[in-house]
């Protein structure tokens, strides 16, 4: 069986935008900018031997906020630039029937079982409850990247870079 580190994207891999005293997730390409060392930390989650996949939740596509074609211009960049395994999305709103929106564990079931995953011998790294809520309805061991946003998230197991989680790498 294979491991994997499931990322979420917005606020992990890449910056959000703040506007108007909020965080928003980008909705154009121009617009979407990834942290530092982010493609160094796929190719050491790689080297390890681990899978690298991202799971996101994009309402905004639901919502008429976010255009396909944009989301499509900005996965093509994830794969050629950071050249992850696999990325996959819910494009539902809330509430989500389909069971696919994080905190729903949908989307890693489904990269389970398509890449023949271990849970027990994976993690996830997000921003938000959703996300954390996403990992244990999965059985995912959970890291929290800090941001100013997330304080008041009580989890013992936070990291406060990307490039912390090579502690997490066997």
């Amino acid at each position: 069986m294979n491991r994997a580190v499931f990322f979420d994207r917005d606020g992990v891999l890449n910056k959000l935008i703040f506007q108007q005293g909020n965080y928003y997730s980008p909705r154009e390409i121009n617009n979407f900018k990834l942290y530092n060392n982010t493609t160094k930390v796929i190719k050491t989650v790689k080297d390890k031997g681990y899978l690298s996949i991202i799971i996101s939740n994009q309402p905004d596509i639901a919502r008429g906020l976010l255009k396909k074609t944009e989301l499509n211009k900005m996965t093509k960049y994830l794969y050629n630039k950071l050249k992850v395994d696999d990325i996959l999305y819910c494009m539902h709103d809330d509430p989500d029937v389909k069971g696919c929106r994080k905190p729903a564990a949908g989307l890693i079931i489904k990269a389970k079982n398509k890449w023949n995953i271990s849970l027990q011998h994976s993690f996830m790294i997000g921003d938000t409850e959703k996300d954390l809520g996403a990992a244990k309805n999965a059985g995912v061991k959970f890291l929290l990247i800090s941001r100013n946003y997330n304080e008041n998230i009580n989890i013992s197991d936070r990291i406060n870079k990307l490039t912390d989680i090579t502690l997490y790498l066997d």
